[in-house]
């Protein structure tokens, strides 16, 4: 998986109070400020568009939790398992821990 915003992500980490958005899908993950909209996010490779015509998942994190919107082309066991290879990802290590929400329900603890 290629993570797009790695330096983006340990810093806000470290902030506190943090609120930013990533996009994501099996091959690419990516970090931004939450002023931004998901739909324009796009970076090679990963796109979100609103009422699931993109590729990529859109997602915010917060203190301890990533929530994940809801996308048609993606099943829970699909979303959990992007979810882990990002968590297993040496450039995001930093989320382990989190709580992980697909449309309300936990996936990833």
């Amino acid at each position: 998986m290629n993570i797009i915003g790695a330096d983006f992500l340990r810093s806000t980490l470290e902030s506190d109070g943090y609120f930013f958005k990533l996009i994501l899908n099996d091959s690419a993950a990516y970090f931004f400020p939450h002023t931004t909209e998901h739909r324009d996010a796009t970076q090679s490779g990963l796109c979100y568009k609103d009422d699931s015509l993109g590729n990529a998942l859109a997602g915010t994190i917060k203190p301890k939790q990533i929530d994940i919107r809801f996308h048609r082309a993606f099943t829970d066991e699909h979303v959990a398992s992007i979810v882990q290879r990002l968590l297993d990802h040496p450039d995001a290590q930093a989320l382990t821990g989190f709580t992980v929400n697909y449309q309300g329900r936990s996936l990833v603890r």
